[in-house]
């Protein structure tokens, strides 16, 4: 039995908000990944290696369904409700302890500036805070991804640092974090 049981999420747990629904990733998110990982600039600030095909995808993809079975991470693939095109990705994973979780999430780039990611961000926090019990949730956005920061702020979220991480192109990182009350 996996020792975080009592957070352990059904694959069916879909999260729904005005305008998104988030759903267990599959598939046929592969060719809207790829599709936004495609775009100039896109990657830079992510977590990842952009890949070089399609096929690169599958990987991190099993990786990420693996992870939600364990209990350590869920990602969702952000859907339009309306008309169920593939919106985004967003995750939030078991940092140190049982009750400290860390959120990231993008959107692809032809949906960006609509307010999905705050919309979505703010439905995750709130899962993570009321269904996980985190005490704590922080977050990471370049410090040049001045979007992403406006996002984690009109969530709630506070700044508590910026550090240099080493990740190129961009090394400097804002540090964001919500407490439980």
């Amino acid at each position: 039995m996996n020792r975080h049981s009592e957070t352990v999420v059904s694959r069916d747990q879909e999260i729904e908000t005005e305008r998104c629904r988030l759903r267990y990733p599959n598939e046929n998110d592969i060719p809207h990944i790829w599709s936004a990982s495609q775009t100039p600039n896109f990657n830079d600030g992510l977590a990842w290696e952009p890949p070089s095909s399609m096929a690169d995808i599958k990987e991190p993809l099993r990786r990420a369904q693996a992870s939600w079975v364990a209990g350590k991470e869920y990602s969702w693939a952000i859907e339009s409700r309306q008309s169920r095109d593939f919106v985004g990705w967003i995750s939030i994973r078991r940092e140190k302890g049982d009750r400290e979780w860390s959120m990231g999430f993008w959107v692809h780039p032809a949906e960006q500036g609509r307010g999905f990611a705050k919309e979505c961000a703010a439905a995750v926090l709130e899962f993570g805070l009321s269904h996980l019990q985190a005490n704590v949730v922080t977050a990471t956005a370049a410090k040049w991804n001045s979007a992403s920061s406006r996002v984690l702020e009109r969530i709630g979220m506070k700044r508590v640092h910026t550090d240099r991480r080493g990740v190129n192109p961009n090394p400097d990182w804002i540090d964001f974090e919500v407490r439980a009350d």
